[in-house]
């Protein structure tokens, strides 16, 4: 991930840009599926790449939540969200926990941003090392090739008193590849309005690229179609 996004330099303006997801929906959904995985209300959970705890205010009520992202500020205000969750700052390629977990998740595509097979075979192991045996994972993955549109403008929009937001950006593909540049409008009351521009690549892993990593880690995995969003999917699987 390029150092210029918004995860490093402005990561106050994630929650607002993202204020169309239903969180507390999702991580339903989660429990349901985590349910059918054999993990129970309680177990420990760790959320890899939690961004700034959107997942976390939920999940704490569901189970004994913990979290870490890559970039410290993120990680800061997931912590402050969810003062009950130990969150710190981590590379899911390279991170430990003791004792190991009960399941892990990966969601919002975070592993998109791994971008290359060895990069997601390292965070494989690392989540293998992580959860028990028996233990759950549950990894939203990026588009694929075949979903990615190049060439498609996309928009998204905030709107309140204090806060305007518009974000735009046309796709585009490098290889396996997709490029992103979003161009930022921000309006604040009484300031003149700022223009940034963040750069975002990820990787558009096959899915039985995907499927083998970790299977070769030590885990049971299947894909699951019936996602949190439209394209995605879900990676379920089971530490043997």
């Amino acid at each position: 991930m390029s150092d210029d996004t918004i995860y490093a330099r402005r990561p106050e303006l994630y929650d607002a840009i993202y204020s169309f997801k239903d969180y507390r929906a999702e991580v339903i959904r989660l429990a349901e599926l985590l349910g059918s995985l054999g993990i129970a209300p309680g177990s420990r959970v760790l959320e890899a790449g939690c961004g700034t705890g959107n997942h976390l205010v939920h999940l704490r009520h569901i189970y004994s939540a913990s979290g870490f992202d890559l970039n410290p500020g993120m990680a800061r205000i997931a912590s402050e969200k969810a003062p009950n969750a130990s969150v710190f700052a981590a590379d899911m390629t390279a991170f430990t926990v003791d004792p190991p977990v009960d399941a892990i998740l990966s969601l919002f595509s975070s592993i998109g941003y791994l971008l290359d097979e060895a990069a997601l075979r390292a965070a494989a192991q690392s989540f293998a090392a992580a959860i028990r045996p028996g233990g759950a994972l549950i990894v939203e993955p990026w588009l694929t090739r075949e979903a990615w549109v190049e060439g498609r403008p996309h928009m998204a929009t905030y709107d309140r008193p204090d806060l305007k937001l518009a974000r735009v950006n046309i796709s585009g593909r490098e290889g396996d590849h997709s490029v992103m540049a979003m161009h930022w409008l921000v309006g604040r009351p009484g300031e003149p309005v700022e223009h940034f521009v963040e750069h975002h690549r990820l990787w558009m892993c096959p899915r039985p690229t995907m499927l083998r990593a970790f299977a070769d880690a030590g885990f049971d995995v299947r894909f699951e179609p019936d996602g949190l969003l439209k394209d995605r999917g879900l990676f379920l699987g089971v530490r043997r």
